[in-house]
């Protein structure tokens, strides 16, 4: 099945977003990122090398060594559920590529809802993260979220945090991502793509119908519409909550982090310039004037589509706002 070439934009911001963090995951291990190295008192060191069987977090705590012993256990957590994030989302993207619509977005629920909540949890509260994953795990899942309205609470405390208040909406995120009563929701696509037959009333399986199964061209199309027009918004605020965290691990440049936000922006506003008008939602057209701001664009009822388009191009492949020009 040949891919739809007005999704080919929206599919390259969703790659990128996924490589940027890959990235991450690679510098991270190549620059020993993720191993630290503590100062212990000469008796600790003692006390630990007699207790050689004991697990090192074990001894952190008992010898209360509570900084320290959160500091492994973050940058434990982070790139393990950030790699497997990342896998899934990969092969989410590769399958809908393919057109099969059920895979990706079987693939898709565990990274938005499960992964995603659990790096908002350690951007809230770091040490009540440890807390929790110490202690009490089954609290991380996102069925204690307080349904559509608790993780919409949770979720515009997490834009504050990581500085994307009044930027994208904590109510459609939530909506997108846990609220299977809505039509504009990954959970009641994704659920019907993940079981065969769905009895919740909103996503209830019509008579004589197998959820997904008998999906043709038109179906598959609309299925890729969704995703293609959705997805990029989720993924931008995945990648801001992750660069929020990382930066805790392993901090990048300031001028590294406005360069790829720049190629992202970018990247993303020419997906944007394919949705059609009956997919677009008020809070999707808001981060898109957001993002014309930042790259200091002006679109007006005259603007030439092509023109924007190759300038958009040159940003998203450069990360730079003005073209420089070459000496003599």
């Amino acid at each position: 099945m040949q891919f739809p070439d007005e999704f080919q934009d929206a599919h390259t911001v969703c790659m990128y977003i996924h490589n940027v963090m890959v990235e991450f995951l690679r510098s991270g291990e190549k620059d020993d990122a993720f191993n630290h190295k503590f100062l212990f008192k000469e008796s600790e060191i003692d006390s630990l090398e007699k207790n050689n069987d004991i697990n090192i977090l074990d001894w952190l705590e008992k010898n209360e060594k509570f900084v320290e012993r959160n500091l492994v256990i973050r940058t434990t957590v982070l790139p393990a559920v950030l790699s497997d994030m990342l896998h899934c989302i990969y092969e989410s993207l590769t399958a809908a590529k393919k057109g099969k619509m059920s895979v990706a977005f079987m693939l898709l629920r565990k990274p938005i809802q499960e992964s995603l909540y659990l790096l908002e949890a350690m951007a809230i509260d770091e040490i009540g993260f440890v807390q929790k994953l110490s202690e009490d795990p089954m609290f991380l899942r996102p069925k204690n979220g307080g349904g559509p309205v608790g993780h919409t609470k949770r979720i515009k405390n997490v834009l504050k945090i990581i500085g994307l208040e009044n930027v994208m909406s904590p109510k459609y995120l939530a909506e997108l991502r846990y609220d299977k009563s809505s039509f504009d929701s990954f959970d009641r696509v994704c659920n019907q793509a993940t079981h065969l037959f769905t009895e919740h009333k909103a996503i209830k399986t019509e008579l004589l119908n197998i959820n997904f199964v008998f999906s043709g061209s038109n179906q598959i199309y609309t299925q890729q519409c969704y995703l293609y027009t959705r997805l990029p918004y989720i993924l931008y605020y995945s990648y801001f909550l992750f660069e929020y965290i990382a930066s805790k691990v392993s901090p990048s440049t300031p001028e590294y982090i406005s360069n790829i936000n720049r190629r992202i922006v970018a990247y993303y506003l020419m997906a944007h310039l394919h949705v059609e008008d009956a997919f677009l939602t008020e809070d999707m057209e808001h981060l898109a004037l957001v993002f014309c701001k930042v790259l200091n664009i002006k679109v007006s009822d005259s603007t030439d589509i092509t023109e924007l388009f190759h300038k958009l191009m040159r940003i998203a492949e450069t990360g730079e706002l003005s073209v420089k020009k070459k000496a003599n």
